[in-house]
């Protein structure tokens, strides 16, 4: 199953230094791509808003599919995670909005116009 990561990029977890992404099972938070769920489409789909979520315009909360997140992954800065367990994406503006184009539409989402 290829599936779906759940980003969530709130706007007070910018400073962070990686991008956030939901643990399996909708069970907590992981920085790293090796900790976080693997989510189907029909999950994705069925969960609607649940895994969609907008914060004024900007997405903040969606899934992405996950060839397109471990595309620009890479290891950790050593110490930072424990274990140094990656990969990981780098909380950049470039790297958020490559995530954002990725986004899956699931029910309720429309993609904004570039």
């Amino acid at each position: 199953m290829a599936g779906f990561y759940i980003a969530d990029m709130r706007r007070n977890w910018r400073t962070n230094p990686y991008v956030t992404f939901w643990r399996p099972e909708n069970a907590g938070y992981a920085y790293p791509l090796s900790w976080a769920g693997k989510y189907s489409r029909e999950t994705v789909t069925d969960g609607g808003r649940y895994y969609t979520q907008r914060e004024g315009k900007s997405l903040i909360r969606f899934a992405v599919p996950c060839d397109a997140a471990e595309a620009i992954a890479e290891p950790p800065t050593p110490g930072t995670i424990d274990g140094d367990a990656g990969p990981v994406i780098r909380n950049t503006a470039e790297n958020r909005r490559r995530l954002r184009q990725a986004a899956f539409p699931s029910r309720g989402f429309q993609k904004r116009k570039t």
